[in-house]
């Protein structure tokens, strides 16, 4: 099964800019359960997602690549960015809109010779991160994790709301919020002056993921 061309997948309106992006969402990952992980994907951009990030760490290369087809697709045809998490070499396959990358994974630097004009995304954890970032031409940061969560293993120390309003005012790429953020807290982050946020087991896990996502969207605006 080949990659869609752009030409096959003429359906929708034009991406967004990454500095308009207010709900980042994910493929279901481990908490798929029994559903269909597209019809997961499908219910999240129905209610509003932004970006969807293939981030299918427990599964085979092969798998992460069918899936992958099958969720750049959709994404095209629905106006919605696609960005992979950590692999380079998946993104630029499934001619996807990005990539996102942590502290331990490729540097900007060698990733952007490979990435050319595609979004690259950084995961950051400190202040000090966060320059880095900036500095080696990043187009966005995730910042956190702002709350516990259980979705990472080998997750960072919480860094809380604090960082979210040091840098709300000085900035100068788009930043998303991550970690542990769902719809009992994140008014809290909106306070903080964060806009964008990304939610992985408050949609997937929700009874209804299309209204779960509206109703963290309407927060948002």
């Amino acid at each position: 099964m080949g990659v869609p061309t752009k030409e096959e997948n003429q359906e929708t309106s034009v991406l967004p800019e990454f500095r308009d992006v207010r709900l980042y969402c994910f493929s279901p990952g481990g908490f798929l359960q029994d559903r269909d992980p597209i019809e997961v994907v499908a219910a999240q951009i129905r209610g509003g997602a932004d970006v969807i990030q293939l981030r299918e760490k427990g599964l085979r290369k092969r798998d992460r690549i069918d899936l992958g087809i099958k969720l750049r697709d959709l994404t095209r045809r629905k106006g919605v960015l696609f960005i992979v998490n950590d692999d380079i070499d998946l993104a630029l396959f499934l001619d996807a809109d990005g990539v996102h990358l942590g502290q331990g994974d490729t540097p900007i630097q060698v990733a952007r010779p490979l990435m050319k004009d595609k979004i690259i995304g950084i995961s950051t954890h400190s202040l000090e991160q966060i320059d880095r970032a900036v500095e080696s031409g990043a187009d966005y940061i995730g910042v956190g994790p702002v709350f516990d969560t259980s979705t990472k293993d080998d997750r960072e120390e919480i860094i809380g709301l604090d960082i979210l309003l040091q840098i709300k005012d000085t900035c100068p790429i788009p930043y998303v919020a991550i970690g542990g953020i769902g719809k009992d807290n994140i008014s809290s982050v909106v306070k903080a002056g964060c806009h964008r946020v990304a939610v992985i087991s408050d949609i997937i896990q929700a009874p209804d993921i299309e209204e779960q996502c509206k109703a963290l969207r309407q927060i948002l605006l």
